[in-house]
């Protein structure tokens, strides 16, 4: 009776002991974006916008506009581009947009973490005007080419208003400025009512 009484409590003592082991690396996990998270808030902002942006680029986080750099920015959209693991985002604040390429991390978390590629920022002189980011496709010689472009919105099937326009290169990771008049960009939004 008595051995029986101690393999159960030893078959007790380990079963306990290996769920408190699974849970201790997710701790480390979350402790560790915690951390992560932290450490880019606290890095000094540069006054060299190439220091800033490589200091940004090694930072993981969930969200673009918890890091203090993009802190009061407001997110309009977002998507992955391809079947690549880069996304782009677009933010804005007043009159200053940003477009954001990044890279999209997948770990134990079923929440994606993500790090900045690449971003250019525009400031346009009126804070109102509302300034859309719509996928495009080269005039001549379509190809398969990430080509996106910050259009002014109108009611017109394909933009006339288009400001800049970038092919995103997911080898080099990085946007190419492209001459507007070489794309042409459709308002998916063209005659919708709802």
């Amino acid at each position: 009776m008595k051995t029986i009484k101690s393999i159960i409590i030893l078959v007790l003592f380990l079963t306990f002991s290996c769920q408190q082991e699974k849970k201790s690396p997710e701790r480390n996990t979350d402790s560790k974006l915690e951390l992560d998270k932290n450490n880019s808030e606290t890095k000094p902002k540069s006054d060299n916008n190439s220091i800033s942006k490589k200091n940004s680029e090694n930072v993981i986080f969930r969200d673009i506009t918890e890091l203090e750099k993009y802190n009061g920015f407001e997110k309009i959209s977002g998507q992955v581009l391809g079947n690549s693991d880069k996304a782009l985002v677009y933010i804005k604040k007043d009159s200053l947009k940003v477009l954001i390429l990044e890279k999209i991390i997948k770990n134990s978390s079923p929440k994606s973490n993500y790090s900045i590629l690449d971003e250019v920022s525009l400031t346009f002189k009126n804070s109102d005007q509302y300034i859309a980011l719509t996928q495009c496709d080269l005039i001549e010689n379509p190809d398969d080419k990430i080509i996106f472009s910050l259009v002014e919105n109108e009611e017109v099937e394909y933009f006339d208003k288009i400001l800049k326009t970038w092919i995103i290169d997911l080898n080099e990771n990085k946007f190419k400025e492209i001459e507007t008049d070489k794309v042409k960009c459709l308002n998916e939004w063209f005659g919708y009512d709802g």
